[in-house]
């Protein structure tokens, strides 16, 4: 048998392309049964929507856009991997950008979605503004655009992430509560949730009357994980050192600095968790084979990937002005594990 069509399947059940294509979209004016009996022949010879047709016929794809800055990272990766699974039974297909923390390279990403005539866009940002006024036109006049993880954006649209601050004040807290008082925070530079991380950082400080120390926010400056990042925390923690100055525990706020500085530490002669304890937002899956287990505070990738593309489909259905539209953030719960990184 050859590819299986609307026209084949309409021959095969003697009915009209028009009815058989209303009944794969759901249309009201279908009968029940005929939808039943469409369905199940589309299912069992493996039909599959084309989406070009569909354009051609309503100006939209089943294109979805997904805009990251790091494939590398375990964190987006696993957000990428959750989001292929949700979109399959949806038809739709992902057309995935990393723009290695760089708005030139996302406002590009952006312009090809575009031409492509995807449906709608999933967004991390690169920075806190970053793309704006080009976000903000697509959002309104093209297709919708939800944002993920960091949306300290000021795109007015549905907004999905984790209480940062609350969760960087936990992890703090922990640490305090275990002795240590020297509490150094590790932070990607200009990355949009960093502000909140460093908010939440402070207030379990001041809570427990603990000064704050500039010294101990370290903004590292990468654009790629994969990138050799080790020699510039090896010179920040060499100077904190030279300077008596070391702190004795580390909360790292992004997956490549919480891996990465196990290392760092140990190329210093430090051990974890005797000298430095070390906890960090990470969601890779080797977190417990690492010398020592690190502790981590992971986000919950398949609840994120499910909500983005449960909205983004929404809004897709939408006819409304986007800009009419009344829209919320999600902040959803983190996992915290502790293992022998802070085992004090």
């Amino acid at each position: 048998m050859g590819k299986v069509n609307i026209k084949s399947i309409a021959a095969a059940l003697n009915l009209s392309p028009a009815t058989v294509s209303r009944a794969l979209n759901d249309s009201y004016e279908i009968k029940k049964e005929t939808k039943e009996r469409v369905l199940a022949y589309a299912a069992e010879h493996d039909y599959r929507p084309n989406p070009f047709a569909k354009h051609l016929k309503t100006g939209k794809t089943n294109l979805i856009g997904v805009v990251i800055p790091f494939l590398s990272s375990p964190f987006f990766l696993e957000f990428i991997d959750e989001l292929y699974k949700a979109v399959l039974p949806q038809h739709y297909t992902l057309i995935p950008f990393q723009t290695q923390n760089c708005e030139k390279i996302e406002k590009e990403a952006l312009d090809f979605l575009i031409r492509q005539h995807v449906a709608g866009i999933i967004i991390s940002p690169a920075h806190e503004n970053s793309n704006t006024e080009l976000l903000k036109h697509i959002h309104h006049h093209t297709c919708p655009v939800i944002l993920f993880d960091r949306i300290q954006h000021d795109l007015d649209t549905y907004k999905i992430g984790i209480h940062n601050s609350l969760e960087t004040y936990n992890a703090t807290e922990e640490l305090i509560r275990k002795g240590r008082t020297k509490i150094a925070l590790l932070c990607g530079k200009d990355i949009g949730n960093t502000k909140d991380r460093i908010r939440g950082y402070k207030n379990a400080l001041h809570n427990y009357a603990i000064p704050f120390r500039e010294e101990y926010v370290i903004h590292a400056d990468y654009q790629d994980p994969a990138e050799n990042i080790d020699n510039e925390l090896k010179e920040v923690f060499n100077k904190l050192n030279d300077t008596d100055k070391m702190p004795n525990a580390i909360v790292g706020g992004t997956d490549t600095l919480s891996i990465k500085i196990l290392g760092v530490l140990t190329n210093l002669n430090l051990t974890v968790p005797e000298d430095v304890a070390v906890i960090g937002f990470t969601n890779t899956n080797l977190a417990n084979y690492l010398n020592p287990a690190l502790s981590t505070i992971r986000q919950p990738t398949q609840e994120m990937a499910g909500l983005a593309l449960e909205l983004l489909l929404a809004l897709i259905d939408k006819d409304h002005d986007r800009r009419d539209l009344t829209y919320k953030n999600f902040l959803l719960q983190a996992t915290t594990t502790y293992r022998k990184s802070t085992d004090i």
